[in-house]
């Protein structure tokens, strides 16, 4: 083979590796495609929070039908298989476990607010939910004002007025020739202003401590939330990471973040 020929067979060797990993570049950039549910935002935008809360306003209803895409499940219902919590401070302390838990409300929510440094992509969150209604089943063990408690049963829960606080830290994470942004942390707290409760104990079943049972949870309602806020905050955060990390993961970082 000549010197002449064999320089073109390399060379032309060499463009084909070149146009192969330019397919497959080409390839794993448009496998991703901006959905229509996603309202993106520029970094340079003066009001880049107002936009980010419109995004996820705007997102809501599809969220609340669950989007199979992004692997996330419905909020409405939102079913939950289990919640485990533990508070070991002040007049309650117990360990529950919270099973089958279908809730209803959650999709509704709606952002008021926003503060991000998206260059770190911190994002903080300020909610409010009407209503969220829930039932499923329970384990309770622990102490309630000195009181020795042990229960399991049906549990029924409603509580209006909610103000919610969530803070994400995310950090970008490479994957397929993509960059996502992937939750590290996530940190939620709450009030309300109402909360109702009812249980059906399969252990007490006597009538009358099932009906005194109900009557304390409800003339306490508030006090119980306030004891039981930091570990019900955990998990709700710890339940709400999944969820958004599953969303993020499928959503390339340059399609909902735009850099000019």
């Amino acid at each position: 083979m000549s010197s002449t020929v064999a320089m073109h067979h390399r060379t032309t060797s060499i463009w084909s590796v070149i146009g192969c990993l330019a397919v497959l570049a080409g390839t794993s950039w448009a496998a991703y495609e901006r959905p229509s549910y996603v309202l993106p935002c520029r970094k340079s935008d003066p009001e880049i929070n107002k936009c980010i809360k419109n995004s996820f306003n705007y997102i809501r209803p599809y969220i609340a039908s669950g989007l199979a895409e992004l692997k996330t499940p419905p909020l409405e219902p939102l079913r939950i298989e289990q919640l485990a919590m533990e508070n070991n401070a002040g007049a309650v302390r117990i360990k529950a476990l919270f099973t089958d838990i279908v809730a209803h409300g959650a999709g509704n929510y709606t952002v008021k607010d926003v503060r991000s440094d998206v260059k770190k992509l911190r994002i903080d969150l300020s909610l409010g939910i009407p209503r969220v209604e829930t039932r499923g089943k329970y384990e309770v063990i622990g102490n309630v004002l000195l009181l020795p408690v042990r229960s399991n049963g049906e549990f029924w829960t409603e509580f209006s007025d909610i103000s919610a606080i969530a803070k994400i830290y995310g950090k970008p994470v490479e994957r397929e020739g993509e960059s996502f942004m992937m939750i590290e942390k996530m940190i939620v707290d709450f009030t309300m202003k109402n909360a109702r409760f009812k249980v059906k104990d399969n252990i007490n079943t006597q009538n009358v401590l099932g009906e005194a049972i109900n009557q304390f949870l409800n003339q306490n309602a508030n006090e119980l939330i306030q004891e039981m806020r930091p570990a019900a905050s955990q998990s709700i955060a710890k339940l709400f990471r999944k969820f958004l990390n599953d969303a993020f993961s499928n959503i390339p970082i340059r399609l909902w973040l735009l850099d000019n």
